[in-house]
């Protein structure tokens, strides 16, 4: 059985966060370590995002090494808060860091992770729109 090494105290995480706007959504990407040094960083980042009240808000996981519990925990909320803010709100991730966590605690109906920005996009496009037609009228189901 491996151990894992503990973490260098004396080195800082490494994260790195940022936002694109279009007309369609906002999309937080970050990337790195999402530990205790940077969630509140990261909380307020998606809070000021939400606030902008965006068509649709997108948190791209992808490039995350390292997610604490904390950052989980940031992510529910803001999937309560934009519900409550009438936002679409979805994560995007494909790393382990992020989804192990996700399926080890049972959290998939509450936290469903997309494997893009666009899928997420087009899945909070879907949900948004109740017809499930897009802009010709086709249907997307």
């Amino acid at each position: 059985m491996s151990v894992p090494r503990p973490r260098d105290s004396r080195r800082r995480a490494s994260a790195a966060f940022a936002v694109t706007r279009t007309g369609a959504a906002s999309v937080v990407t970050t990337a790195g370590e999402l530990d205790a040094t940077v969630t509140d960083q990261f909380a307020a980042l998606l809070a000021d995002e939400l606030h902008r009240q965006p068509r649709a808000l997108v948190c791209d996981t992808s490039a995350v090494e390292f997610c604490a519990a904390r950052a989980l925990t940031i992510l529910i909320d803001m999937v309560a808060d934009a519900a409550a803010a009438r936002v679409p709100f979805a994560v995007v991730g494909r790393r382990r860091a992020v989804l192990r966590p996700i399926t080890a605690l049972g959290l998939e109906q509450v936290l469903p992770v997309h494997r893009s920005v666009e899928e997420a996009l087009d899945r909070l496009t879907l949900s948004a729109d109740p017809s499930g037609l897009d802009a010709h009228g086709s249907s997307r189901r």
